[in-house]
């Protein structure tokens, strides 16, 4: 996977501070990270709109399957 560009960083930010550093799943605030509501890798947009805010645990469940995560 390439780099990803200081949108990328900016966009997560942004959205993390959206959000009030807050799980949008579980409600912790603890190692909170930005994650892509449409999967960067497949096209997703690097701004504040694709990003919803996760914290760690939640983030690595995401990614393997665990939860599931449905933009409307």
């Amino acid at each position: 996977m390439e780099k990803r560009g200081a949108d990328h960083t900016k966009a997560q930010r942004n959205g993390k501070r959206r959000d009030n550093g807050v799980c949008q799943i579980c409600g912790s605030t603890m190692h909170t990270e930005g994650h892509h509501a449409f999967d960067y890798q497949f096209g997703g947009a690097a701004d504040d709109s694709n990003i919803v805010t996760l914290c760690h645990e939640c983030h690595m469940k995401v990614h393997h399957g665990g939860i599931d995560i449905y933009v409307v």
